[in-house]
């Protein structure tokens, strides 16, 4: 998906248009100003209106309105935002950009609620450029609608994210390698609450030829315990059927082995309030091969993500992966580590920002078949230019790819990148 600027700013408009014109659809006796009318804000959200009598914002006149309780609340947001890795921004040319837009509908008499929202990345191009290529298109990182009635929840959700978009979208660590779909259903009982979902979704985004490519088809029953001020506590069941593949150096796809597997999953999420949260999880499968009945195969993963805010300004992203697998009867067993750390450093009073991520992951056979290294460092540093030229910047970003099999030295590639960009904020 190509966008220019004009285009990206007409879709926000758009949005924010539709949704005002739908309000009166959800009532008998619409009046001017309508009810639920919400203040714009400069950054394009509308905001419910929490009081009987308030003020309401309409291209720069204020005037009160009476908020029926019985009338449906919309809220809307779109924003536009540049990553601030240089490798996405300078790759032949093209400027990444994402989009991230949103839409709710509160219904307060129903306790009922809809909302979507989606994370699009794009490549901004020059409108004048006779020869550019507008029809290219990119897959979302993102798209996802949900509803709720109470206790009762329902949703379905798109993803599509791997390590070229780890600085361009939001989302948790566990869901940055993983693409395809799900549909869920959800009930509440208290503090407990109980999921059903269909998935499926492929892991490796990226393609890393030190680890193997898996899809797969799942339905799984989820149990959350959410105390409060406990962590949030989670077990799945799941059981269905997968793909995998081994990767090429030219990450291509070698001969596919399907397996049915079932698996049990437990997780915690523990919120620290500004300053620190953690997530933790564990993972047991068993798999059969489709073809070769009785050559199971028993996996262990283990990931652990924490995030830490020691400063206001500056935010540290330690992970770790462990994965063990297990093929029986032949005894073969593979081991599989990753460890990450994401800085960012970005003082409020100041016109320097840093970040880096470096990345280290080992696959090892006990059949000495695979054993493979792959690190990746990247680091940038970002400084503002000042009142004589407000909004512009200048940016500086170095990295260095390796990737190596001592059992197939071949395979063996290394790289170094580095980039310097200035923006101007007229551009």
């Amino acid at each position: 998906m190509r966008i220019t600027d004009a285009r990206a700013a007409a879709l926000g408009a758009g949005l924010t248009i539709l949704a005002s014109l739908a309000g009166p659809a959800w009532s008998e006796s619409p009046a001017w100003p309508p009810a639920w009318l919400a203040a714009v804000s400069p950054g394009g959200l509308l905001d419910p209106l929490p009081e009987a009598w308030r003020p309401v914002l309409v291209e720069g006149l204020a005037m009160p309105a009476l908020v029926d309780p019985d009338l449906p609340v919309i809220t809307t947001s779109v924003s536009d935002r540049e990553p601030t890795d240089l490798r996405l921004l300078v790759t032949e040319g093209e400027r990444w950009r994402l989009m991230e837009v949103g839409a709710a509908v509160t219904l307060r008499s129903m306790d009922a609620k809809i909302s979507a929202s989606g994370q699009l990345p794009y490549v901004l191009t020059d409108p004048l450029h006779k020869d550019a290529d507008l029809d290219e298109a990119h897959e979302p990182a993102s798209l996802g609608v949900t509803a709720r009635v109470g206790g009762f929840e329902a949703g379905a959700q798109y993803r599509s994210a791997g390590k070229r978009l780890e600085r361009l979208i939001r989302a948790p660590a566990a869901f940055k390698d993983r693409e395809g779909r799900d549909v869920w259903v959800a009930q509440r009982f208290g503090v407990l609450r109980l999921r059903l979902t269909d998935s499926e979704l492929t892991d490796n985004v990226d393609r890393n030829p030190a680890l193997p490519r898996t899809t797969k088809d799942q339905t799984a029953l989820t149990a959350e315990l959410a105390p409060a001020d406990w962590p949030v506590l989670g077990l799945t069941v799941a059981s269905g059927d997968s793909t995998r593949v081994r990767l090429t150096h030219e990450r291509e796809e070698g001969a596919a082995e399907r397996h049915e597997f079932e698996s049990v999953t437990g997780s915690a999420y523990y919120y620290g309030g500004p300053v620190w949260n953690v997530t933790a999880s564990s993972t047991l499968s068993r798999s059969r091969p489709v073809v070769r009945p009785g050559d199971d195969l028993a996996m262990a993963y283990h990931d652990l993500s924490l995030t830490l805010h020691p400063h206001d300004s500056l935010t540290v992203t330690p992970t770790l992966s462990l994965g063990q697998e297990r093929y029986e009867p032949s005894g073969l067993g593979v081991d599989t580590s990753t460890a990450s750390l994401t800085l960012s450093y970005a003082p409020r009073a100041s016109r320097w920002s840093t970040s880096s991520y470096v990345s280290y992951t080992t696959r090892r056979a006990s059949d000495a078949s695979t054993d493979a290294r792959s690190v990746s460092v990247t680091g940038a540093l970002t400084y503002a230019l000042g009142r004589w030229l407000p909004g512009c910047t200048v940016s500086v970003e170095a990295g260095y790819d390796r990737y190596v099999d001592v059992a197939v030295p071949v395979r063996a590639s290394q790289g170094v990148s580095g980039f310097v960009l200035l923006k101007l904020a007229a551009f």
